[in-house]
Formats: C-alpha cells, structure tokens, sequence
C-alpha cells in the first residue's frame, strides 16, 4: 500500500468532533441504541450483539457496559429486538 504525508487540507484526515451534551438526553442510552439498532440491521442476533458490549476490543460498546453496566445493555438489546419483531409483524 502506497504511503503519503498527510497534507494541511488533506479531505480524509481524521476529525473528531465533540458536541455538547443535552442534560435531558441520556447519551449513552442514545449511543447503545445506535450501535444495538445497526448491528441488529447488519443481521447480528441479539447474543452476538451482547458479546460485542463485553469485549474490550470494541472500545465505544464496551465502554457503555463498563459505565451502565449489562442489565442496561441487556434492556436496551430486548427493547430494540421487541421493537423490530412488533414492525415485521404489523
């Protein structure tokens, strides 16, 4: 693979962007769903999705479980899964 120097204006270089935190939301609850709903989307089964909350390899997952703990991870994973088998089923 071909190697560059990163340019000043580079369009790929990496940025991250923090937002300030809405003291009504619960931002961990919003970034679990998140993940829980895309990986569910990519056709993981629940299982698989709580195991990626456990390893320490998936740093964004694993830190909500470390914070919340796995019964909060373990309620969001049922209430996303009860909430795609109520569409399919209407």
């Amino acid at each position: 693979m071909a190697e560059k120097e990163v340019e000043d204006d580079d369009p790929f270089e990496f940025v991250v962007v923090r937002y300030p935190a809405d003291p009504g939301v619960d931002s961990d609850e919003v970034m679990a769903r998140c993940f829980i709903e895309e990986y569910a989307l990519f056709g993981a089964p629940p299982e698989r999705i709580a195991q990626l909350f456990h390893s320490p390899f998936f740093a964004g997952t694993h830190a909500i479980l470390e914070r919340r703990g796995p019964e909060f991870v373990q309620r969001l994973i049922d209430d996303v899964f009860r909430t795609g088998a109520s569409k399919e089923a209407s």
